[in-house]
């Protein structure tokens, strides 16, 4: 766990319903449901004006609908007196949550939430304890993680498809006309751990440089002489969304935890914040990776 700053992980804490809508529809939810209290209107009056039973005010309140009408949310925004913009930019989110994101034909791959929510972030910070990070992952450094995997948890015919699958990931985030900004700490035994063997471990920490020469990627590490810190053997990512929207995911054998709470969310940026300030500035952490490239 993180140290004396772990948050305590209870039910609630375990992936909630709220969590596995998609971050846009579930704002416009909210938002919908924030514009109806304002107006002072309860279900019966909502359902009377818009001659539909309660049953389906309930379900959309609850994130029933997988896709919202455009229609029925300007009815919606309309009586309750939003204004012209905010209706138009909430019919618009309602179209938006209509079209088929890449990773929504991968679902078996993706089983949780978590890539739903990645392809939405602003900003993604990211400890990496034991591996590379997926987004920053060489195909060949991928290839030698799920080789040790087949026939176990990776079946040896999906091995090409998921290093497709992730392919067109790193794309879709990395490449995208306005990529979040992106900021990983990396423990050193990641960048030393020899995945795949000396050759590939290479070229992956130089796809590290590369990558730390955009804009929008700061990559620190964390050396072992920093001695202990708040994560040791810990590691989890904080997705940032448009707004005050954000969630910290917490790496697990499974699909992973998922925590919403802003107080419990802030103690995980606090961690995130000590760990910065304990590993080796962006500048120094890229001319570590770089004398790393010419080790024998």
């Amino acid at each position: 766990m993180i140290g004396d700053f772990a948050p305590v992980l209870s039910e609630e804490d375990l992936m909630s319903d709220t969590v596995q809508i998609p971050v846009r529809r579930r704002y416009l939810i909210s938002r919908l449901k924030q514009l109806r209290t304002a107006a002072a209107l309860t279900h019966l009056d909502v359902a009377t004006e818009m001659g539909w039973d309660r049953g389906k005010l309930n379900r959309l309140e609850q994130g029933n609908f997988k896709r919202l009408n455009a229609a029925d949310v300007i009815a919606l925004a309309t009586l309750y007196k939003a204004s012209e913009e905010e209706t138009a930019a909430l019919a618009q989110m309602a179209r938006d949550s209509k079209k088929v994101s890449w990773w929504y034909r991968y679902s078996e791959q993706f089983p949780g939430p978590y890539i739903a929510l990645e392809a939405e972030a602003v900003r993604i910070e990211e400890l990496g304890t034991q591996l590379i990070p997926g987004l920053f992952q060489t195909a060949e450094y991928t290839t030698a993680l799920m080789e040790r995997s087949l026939d176990v948890t990776v079946p040896r015919d999906e091995l090409q498809p998921r290093l497709q699958v992730r392919a067109e990931r790193q794309r879709s985030i990395l490449d995208r006309p306005e990529p979040p900004h992106i900021w990983v700490v990396l423990d050193e035994a990641v960048l030393r751990r020899k995945v795949g063997g000396p050759e590939v471990m290479r070229q992956q920490i130089l796809h590290l440089l590369d990558l730390a020469q955009r804009p929008t990627i700061d990559i620190q590490v964390l050396p072992f002489e920093s001695g202990a810190h708040a994560a040791s053997g810990f590691q989890f990512v904080l997705l940032r969304f448009e707004g005050s929207n954000a969630v910290a995911y917490i790496e697990t054998d499974q699909d992973g935890l998922y925590v919403e709470e802003p107080e419990k969310f802030k103690r995980y940026t606090l961690v995130f914040d000590r760990l910065q300030a304990a590993a080796l500035s962006v500048e120094d952490s890229y001319g570590f990776m770089e004398a790393l490239t010419a080790q024998p």
